[in-house]
This record gives structure tokens, C-alpha cells and sequence, in this order.
């Protein structure tokens, strides 16, 4: 899950700053996702160098979990086009993929014993 939790963070960075660029830089919370993901793969990087990597994985998911919940709402202006819609449609499809690979991860991880 260390490397999935990093490219999740690495792709919400690009779609902040995407947003941000495509916005005309009027708009410093289409930077959001980017700092969601900022988040999240500092997260997948100190997993990945401890020892006991699977609490900051565990922290990247609820990290992931509230991005998710927080990305919801703004999706109403899907119907008129709005940027702020479509880059939280983005990120609510990334962090949906993500948080089901990670728990069926666990699952799998947990038939293993």
C-alpha cells in the first residue's frame, strides 16, 4: 500500500495544480486537492522509511476518508461545468479507487494469517 498511497498523493497534487493553472490563478481552493495530496503522500513516504508503516498508511486513509467526505459537496455544480465540480469529481474518484484497494488489502493481508 506504499507505493499506491504515494501515487494517490502524487496524482491529487497534479490535479490541484492542473485546477489551479486552469483556473487562471483566481482561485487558490482549487489548490485543495494538491494539498490533500501533499498530505497523503508524505504520509506513503514515512511509511515507507519506518518501521511500523502501517499507522502512517492508516493515517493516509483517513486522510483519504475526509478528503472523500470533503469532496462531495461542491459536486452539485457538475450540471453547469463548474471547475471546482470536476476537480472534485476527480478527486472523489481517486480517493473512492484508493480506499478500496486499501481495504481490500487489509482483507487479503488479514486471510494471510
Amino acid at each position: 500500500m506504499v507505493k499506491e498511497t504515494q501515487l494517490v498523493g502524487a496524482i491529487l497534487l497534479v490535479v490541484g495544480v492542473v485546477a489551479y493553472v486552469a483556473t487562471g490563478f483566481a482561485s487558490v481552493t482549487a489548490l485543495l486537492p494538491s494539498l490533500l495530496g501533499l498530505v497523503i503522500g508524505v504520509l506513503g513516504i514515512v511509511a515507507a522509511r519506518i518501521e511500523a508503516g502501517q499507522h502512517a498508511i492508516h493515517a493516509a486513509l483517513v486522510v483519504a476518508l475526509l478528503g472523500l467526505l470533503g469532496s462531495l459537496q461542491p459536486l452539485g455544480g457538475l450540471a453547469d461545468a463548474d471547475p471546482a465540480a470536476i476537480t472534485s469529481l476527480v478527486a472523489v474518484l481517486v480517493l473512492t479507487v484508493y480506499l478500496v484497494v486499501a481495504v481490500r488489502s487489509f482483507m487479503s493481508a488479514r486471510r494471510a494469517r
